[in-house]
């Protein structure tokens, strides 16, 4: 069965101290690539501002957009223009297909970056201030940003009051909305999906993505996300279990699977590679999964976060889900179920 998807968004929906007075803190500017800064940037009241956004995943959707309000509401009572929120997570849904920021949110002219990542909604926070670079990177290595990690976000908003009413901030931004608006950013994905898989794979090659192990390695959004600060040798050890599960898998079979780096890559720099299919997946909340993949016939009664493999031909740029749908909550569990409907089909 056929289902066509022409055009598509993906719907991926203290006490304030500076960081280097903080210990264990100090290295973290260092690890997301940033300089700090005393102020925050000196236009921010005169141009327009991009935010991102990170919150612990059992908050809810109504909880994270009151929590977005608040700040907005606090960036328009001082004049900030924060005109466009993102999720961090949905920078990194979909393996080896890159979320472009819309070009239409690129065309506003922004200047500046403000990411608030909420470590722990009861008591920690860190917000931070500094250049956008209009890039799917959002910051450039060594850009110079005014960090805060605090207990309390309001005697952040204090200390922000009391610096941004200096003369050194011209104010030239007006009529500011209280509402915070949220974008998902797009996906250069396929033309069609089809509820099956090739009916060959002799003498084909499925390139299966390269994944980056170290969250810190360039200025990313992944790297301003609540795993990569609080937990970075955890991620890092499951991001290098999933290249070791990559690594096993292409070692079983390296006649069908290669694992290449698809980073910058056409559809034509991977046919001349003799490249038939590359393997993906997406890993995002249940519903997200579900938008981005239609299948029919299946139960949609998933609520956390699901990973869903598919096939995407090189030479049609049509994808393959699987006659079976077969999303895990477990990434390995996701993988192993995928490869045994290829190997089923192998097998005809």
């Amino acid at each position: 069965m056929k289902v066509i998807i022409y055009n598509f968004l993906l719907l991926l929906l203290l006490g304030s101290s500076p960081l280097n007075a903080q210990g264990t803190n100090a290295t973290l500017s260092a690890l997301l690539h940033m300089n700090e800064a005393y102020d925050p940037p000196q236009d921010i009241l005169s141009t327009k501002s991009i935010v991102l956004m990170d919150v612990p995943k059992g908050m809810s959707v109504e909880e994270r957009l009151k929590l977005a309000d608040e700040l907005q509401a606090f960036f328009a009572e001082v004049g900030i223009d924060a005109a466009a929120y993102f999720q961090i997570n949905s920078f990194s849904s979909v393996s080896g297909m890159e979320e472009q920021i819309p070009d239409f949110i690129l065309r506003r002219d922004f200047k500046n970056l403000i990411f608030l990542t909420v470590l722990n909604p009861e008591n920690d926070f860190l917000l931070g201030m500094g250049p956008f670079n209009g890039k799917n990177s959002f910051y450039d290595k060594g850009a110079i940003f005014w960090l805060r990690r605090t207990n309390d976000l309001k005697s952040v908003f204090s200390e922000l009051t009391t610096r941004l009413k200096s003369d050194e901030f011209p104010k030239e931004n007006l009529l500011l909305s209280n509402s915070a608006e949220f974008f998902e950013p797009t996906v250069s994905g396929f033309k069609q999906a089809y509820i099956t898989l090739p009916k060959a794979f002799e003498g084909k090659k499925i390139a299966i993505p390269q994944i980056e192990t170290d969250p810190f390695a360039q200025p990313n959004p992944q790297a301003l996300g609540i795993e990569a600060i609080t937990s970075a040798n955890a991620f890092k050890k499951e991001l290098l279990n999933r290249k070791n599960s990559f690594e096993a898998l292409v070692a079983s079979d390296s006649t069908l699977f290669q694992i290449i780096n698809v980073e910058n890559k056409t559809d034509a720099d991977l046919r001349r590679a003799r490249v038939d299919y590359v393997l993906h997946y997406i890993e995002a909340n249940a519903q997200n999964v579900y938008t981005f993949l239609p299948f029919e016939k299946r139960k949609e009664n998933k609520t956390g976060v699901l990973i869903k493999f598919f096939l995407r031909d090189t030479r049609t740029n049509i994808a393959f889900l699987g006659s079976e749908w077969d999303a895990k909550e477990n990434w390995n569990q996701a993988l192993n179920s995928f490869i045994t409907q290829i190997n089923s089909m192998r097998d005809k």
